[in-house]
């Protein structure tokens, strides 16, 4: 039977080498802490989400010959 610490990819081990030294209580504070930072990162994400909506659908309500692809597949060159 193989040994199941050899297995473990030596990068997992070096990444979780510097919370070694943490107690349990920091553990907790630092996971919460993490939690708070992605709650806010996905928040602002669904603010950016929300409005570029808002501007696709304004680009469709005024302007929407700018979502169409030409036919005849010519591409303008500079």
């Amino acid at each position: 039977k193989a040994d199941p610490k050899k297995l473990k990819d030596p990068g997992v081990l070096d990444q979780s080498a510097r919370y070694y030294h943490l107690t349990h209580d920091e553990l907790i504070q630092l996971l919460l802490q993490r939690e708070k930072e992605l709650s806010k990162k996905e928040e602002h994400i669904q603010e950016l989400e929300n409005y570029i909506d808002q501007l696709l659908v304004r680009i469709m309500e005024q302007s929407p010959t700018l979502l169409q692809i030409p036919l005849g597949g010519e591409t303008k060159t500079k």
